[in-house]
């Protein structure tokens, strides 16, 4: 066995133990492009020991030269697909084309020329040419770090010089065996420098990866949180988007575990402590509970977890998402608030007349009853029983304005004139009661109005306004235009709506008044409803702004009133 049998045995025992690495790497993570190198050394690698080691005798026969070349051709073409592949571009057409050339000069000079070496020319042109622009292409690729594609790089580029060689290593020159042997460090090289490419590659799309996660989870608006159970009941981690729906920031809740259970509604309390004795079959269903947030506010949150488990089986920690479903459950509550009225309606609809007829005889009875001689002692007795009937009528007459087949009579009209028409009523009811009234009027637009709903709805939320100010004050009712809708806003300065009140308030027949029916407000809010309108309600300490959004989509080109 000669020096070049043994750098070939050598070279080929190193390239072996590149391909099993590559091999293991591609069944392991399934990367396209390290399968795809693994069988460009794979194909290198059969040349080595079929026609290097001397195996066959091939450079006398037209069939094995032709092997030859097409071996290295296909090697050197799959280096270049798989590193387009690593590095995310497409592969170049012109190299099937330049591949199609040499296999055609390739056949003409293995047909013109007797001598191995110019035979393999074209095949060593293909090859340089693939294995300079590998090395060049792994310099110039600056989405990582310098170490491994520098190796790599300058390898290539030194195996490219080196195959220079390779027509005169085939015909046996004294270089042969220094150039089987440094051709073998080179590969080695490239294949450990191609490894840390791709190490460093992996790390830096984990880390990208990681950034991308993190930043999603930090700027997601609902909130994401992960709870350790085990050993020690902690929070480990919640997004910061928790400043922004409880006012207090993630390291408030790092530095108190106990922050949590601190902000839930004293009336859920029982409710999450049920979720938690009922781990894990309690998060199958969502969380629905109120918190009470840093500057006092109340909110409610839906909250959805996965349980997280060690390997013995064991609940070790919980992951999930807290959303803020206040507005969702304002609508819930106003869409529950018009269902009511709507039922209060229909009832109206079918009853009330049945009720009003009776007690129009009844109260009619009672009046000529009371005229006769014999019943003129009993005259306070007869008084206080028609105000009664009277007072039922009027309830009866409340309760039939909730009715949804009421006639309407919409027309264009002036919001402004409304209020200045009932301001002299309004004013001798606020006078009586020690109150202020003060008027402010924009110019706004005209509106789809039905008058006499309107004033209803006027007089009623001026009426609880008046109310609301037992010691006197001011109230103040304004107009003004904002966006693409009117408001009317009136303002009182009592002592605001308590938070258990304010959560009912709309709902038929609650009141807090002793005289009360409970049919006011939501009388205002059907009126409203059948207006296109929304009510909403400003309250604190300093008094309450009731404000009536009337849009202004259904009329169009209308002058300013």
């Amino acid at each position: 066995m000669d020096y070049i049998q043994l750098s070939v045995i050598g070279s080929s025992i190193g390239t072996i133990s590149i391909v099993l690495v590559y091999i293991y790497l591609y069944v392991l993570y399934r990367e396209p492009y390290m399968g795809i190198w693994a069988l460009s050394w794979l194909i290198l690698l059969s040349r080595f020991v079929i026609f290097d080691s001397g195996l066959l005798s091939w450079k006398q026969s037209d069939l094995g030269i032709t092997t030859y070349q097409m071996l290295n051709i296909i090697s050197a073409l799959l280096f270049v697909w798989g590193t387009c592949n690593f590095i995310n571009k497409p592969l170049s057409k012109w190299w099937f084309y330049g591949v199609v050339g040499i296999f055609f000069l390739n056949a003409a000079l293995n047909v013109l020329c007797s001598s191995v070496v110019y035979k393999l020319f074209p095949t060593l042109f293909i090859c340089c040419a693939a294995i300079l622009w590998l090395g060049l292409t792994f310099i110039r690729y600056l989405a990582l770090p310098a170490i491994g594609r520098l190796i790599t790089g300058y390898a290539f580029i030194l195996w490219s010089l080196l195959s220079l060689a390779l027509p005169f290593s085939v015909a046996g020159s004294w270089f042969a065996p220094w150039g089987y042997l440094l051709g073998g460090i080179l590969r080695m090289v490239i294949a450990l420098g191609t490894l840390i490419v791709y190490f460093e590659k992996t790390r830096a799309d984990l880390v990208n990866k990681e950034t991308q996660y993190r930043l999603l989870a930090e700027n997601a608006i609902d909130v994401i949180y992960h709870y350790q159970l085990l050993p020690e009941a902690k929070l480990e981690y919640i997004t910061p988007s928790v400043l922004s729906v409880t006012g207090y920031s993630p390291e408030e809740y790092y530095a108190d575990n106990k922050l949590v259970l601190k902000l839930i509604h004293p009336d859920d309390r029982c409710l999450f402590d049920r979720f938690i004795s009922n781990l894990p079959h309690s998060v199958e269903l969502p969380l629905t509970l109120r918190l009470i947030c840093k500057d006092k506010t109340t909110l409610w949150i839906e909250q959805k977890c996965v349980p997280i488990y060690d390997g013995k089986g064991q609940l070790i920690a919980l992951e999930g998402i807290i959303r803020d479903i206040t507005v969702r459950k304002k609508l819930e509550q106003m869409t529950s608030r018009f269902d009511k009225m709507n039922m209060v309606g229909n009832m109206a609809a079918t009853v009330a007349h049945e009720i009003r007829n009776p007690l129009t005889t009844v109260r009619g009875y009672l009046q000529v009853l009371g005229r006769k001689e014999k019943y003129q002692t009993e005259q306070e007795k007869f008084k206080l029983m028609i105000e009664e009937i009277d007072r039922a009528n009027n309830i009866i007459r409340e309760y039939l304005s909730l009715s949804q087949n009421k006639a309407m009579n919409f027309k264009i009209g002036s919001l402004n004139n409304i209020i200045e028409a009932l301001l002299p009523l309004i004013q001798a009811d606020a006078t009586t009661s020690k109150i202020y009234t003060q008027i402010e009027l924009a110019r706004i637009p005209g509106l789809l109005l039905d008058e006499n709903e309107i004033r209803q709805l006027l007089l009623n939320l001026v009426r609880n306004s008046i109310e609301a100010m037992p010691a006197g004050g001011n109230l103040i009712i304004r107009t003004f235009a904002e966006d693409t809708k009117v408001v009317l806003s009136i303002s009182d300065q009592g002592s605001g709506i308590p938070a258990h009140v304010l959560d009912k308030l709309g709902t038929p027949f609650i009141t807090t008044k002793d005289t009360g029916t409970g049919l006011g407000l939501p009388i205002c809010y059907q009126i409203a409803h059948r207006h296109n309108a929304v009510i909403k309600i400003n309250t604190s300490d300093e008094g309450t702004t009731f404000l009536v959004n009337f849009t202004l989509s259904v009329i169009k080109n209308s002058k300013s009133l």
